[in-house]
């Protein structure tokens, strides 16, 4: 500013000159014209006059300059940092400067004195901490919680000995009791000395902030909860292939440590080669398409044997439809590709079963035929040894059909331990879907704790197949089966399956089990019978309760293992009364 001042005198004082010198000159030029001596006169007059106005305007401006000029000077820390401004207080535009500023400002401005006791607030530290001016002045602040009042004095003290703290986190409270979260910065005051003369202070009020950061930290920390204790494993890629998460429940599925996931196409190496083309095209696919797929492959574990996965992958966008990245949820369904194949089996064993009993309905009604008559023949033959081989051979027949109608009886295999809850949960997974396409609704209700029961838990599994499916074969307009599992005080196990179906009269039920004895219309009572075998193979029973038209109720009792201790429910949230 000085030198604009400066500057303005040059040009102006310039020009007057010039003009002064330009009218000069016409004056001589026209001397004969002696008749604008008086206008000559005017004009040099107003010239003049010009100069010296201007001039003094320029004096004022510079004076006024210097008048509310800021004197200050910086001061400089140990550390070569500014830690504060010596200001001169009593200034008229520095005084309108800070009012301006501190009104003007949303965060909460305080100066206190060397003492800690407050000289000056701003309406928006009324605003924040409920206090008025009158109620600050003179005093210590009265929204420090007590167990921060040392805290406070040691930042005071650091501020007084030259220190700046800028931007800490801490609390206040609120006229009214309400805990605030601020973010407090204190720097020192000077005297024109460079004396510390007090503290300023301004603090922003952060609570909402930190309440959404809490809310964010709850939902992080349920959401990681969820993800690295569920069995399904959760990965999400880049578009470059690179794995930005992987859920621990890789290492516990597959056996691989998450390292071995940092870039996804190090998978592929581990997928079946009869898979993996399929794979890679669909993963091409979500790139280009951003569709989302879901596919069945095999994937090789770390101990060498093929795991049955299903992955469902769905592409993560932004706002344009741009592909950032996308989610991958994979779980193992060996257990149910395993039901599915037992389920198959024993379609093929019913289909063995039919075939069978129609079998020995043809052959063995002609064989008694033919028995009979070779007896009565014998009796009066004199040579008998060819009915006797004729006898022989029939009996053969008969053994032959009789294997025939046991194709269907499971093989002997080891049994093992094994939580009765876990193979229930398998079959109705299984049957599930048809269950939907049936209109019925499953219930499952297991007791907290269970024993482990010794069993083969495929020859267990066909055994709770063949109950579910006739259950529901039973209600083919629609209905409830419910399914229960509780110990007994006896030491044993017993697994309920009822149904709403249509009932069987009381008369048939003592005949169930029997080879060929259905209730169904194209049923060969096999699968019934074949049940009956397994449960008595395992040393436990079937007992069935059942009226026309209110449903049928039967009981599994298997034996527990007393030398293992009760385990609890695995997962409660399965099930439902």
């Amino acid at each position: 500013m000085k030198r604009t001042g400066i500057q303005l005198v040059v040009v102006y004082g310039f020009a007057s000159l010039a003009w002064l010198a330009l009218t000069a000159a016409w004056l001589v030029h026209h001397s004969e014209g002696i008749q604008y001596w008086g206008l000559a006169v005017l004009w040099t007059g107003f010239v003049v006059g010009t100069y010296f106005f201007i001039r003094s305007c320029v004096r004022s401006i510079r004076q006024s300059e210097q008048d509310v000029q800021m004197k200050s000077k910086d001061r400089t820390a140990e550390g070569g940092d500014k830690e504060g401004v010596s200001m001169h207080w009593d200034d008229l535009a520095s005084k309108d400067l800070l009012e301006s500023f501190m009104r003007q400002t949303p965060d909460a401005i305080s100066m206190l004195d060397v003492h800690g006791n407050v000289f000056r607030v701003n309406e928006a530290s009324e605003m924040i901490f409920g206090y008025t001016e009158e109620e600050l002045i003179g005093a210590p602040m009265p929204f420090v919680p007590e167990y921060l009042k040392e805290e406070v004095d040691y930042y005071h003290r650091q501020v007084l000995a030259g220190k700046r703290i800028i931007g800490l986190e801490t609390v206040r409270y609120h006229k009214d009791g309400r805990l605030l979260h601020i973010s407090l910065s204190m720097s020192p005051i000077y005297s024109d000395n460079g004396q510390v003369i007090g503290i300023a202070g301004s603090a922003r009020d952060i609570t909402e902030q930190k309440k959404v950061e809490q809310r964010l930290r709850q939902k992080e920390a349920k959401y990681r909860l969820i993800t690295e204790n569920m069995t399904d494993m959760i990965c999400i890629y880049q578009p470059d292939g690179t794995v930005a998460y992987a859920s621990p429940s890789h290492e516990a599925v597959l056996g691989y440590p998450n390292e071995r996931y940092k870039e996804l196409y190090r998978r592929f190496e581990l997928v079946h080669p009869d898979d993996l083309e399929m794979v890679r095209k669909a993963f091409r696919n979500i790139q280009t398409q951003n569709e989302m797929i879901t596919l069945e492959y095999r994937f090789k574990h770390k101990l060498g044997h093929w795991v049955h996965l299903e992955t469902r992958t769905k592409p993560i966008v932004d706002e344009s439809g741009r592909l950032l990245g996308a989610l991958m949820v994979t779980r193992d369904i060996s257990e149910n590709k395993r039901a599915e194949e037992l389920l198959r089996q024993s379609d093929k064993l019913s289909v063995i079963g039919k075939l069978a009993a129609g079998i020995a309905h043809e052959i063995r009604n002609p064989l008694t035929a033919l028995r009979g008559f070779i007896q009565l023949m014998q009796s009066t033959a004199e040579d008998k040894r060819y009915g006797e081989i004729m006898l022989a051979e029939m009996d053969r027949i008969n053994g032959i059909v009789s294997e025939l109608l046991m194709l269907a009886k499971p093989q002997a295999v080891k049994y093992q331990a094994r939580d009765i809850r876990d193979i229930i949960r398998n079959v109705l997974s299984l049957l599930d879907s048809q269950a939907i396409l049936n209109d019925i609704q499953i219930h499952t209700h297991f007791d907290k704790e269970l024993p482990l029961i010794s069993c083969e838990d495929n020859q267990l599994k066909q055994v709770l197949i063949n109950l579910c499916k006739n259950a529901i074969e039973s209600m083919p307009e629609g209905g409830d089966l419910h399914v229960e599992a509780k110990s007994l005080s006896d030491g044993t196990v017993k697994v309920r399956i009822r149904d709403t179906g249509y009932g069987i009269e009381s008369a048939r039920i003592p005949k169930l089990g029997e080879p060929f004895f259905t209730t169904k219309e194209n049923g060969t009572g096999l699968g019934l019978m074949v049940s009956y075998k397994i449960i008595e193979e395992h040393g436990g029973s079937i007992k069935i309760h059942s009226e026309p038209m209110q449903g049928t109720m039967v009981e599994v009792i298997l034996p527990a293992l007393s030398s293992v201790p009760i385990f609890p429910l695995k997962d409660e949230a399965l099930d439902a009364v």
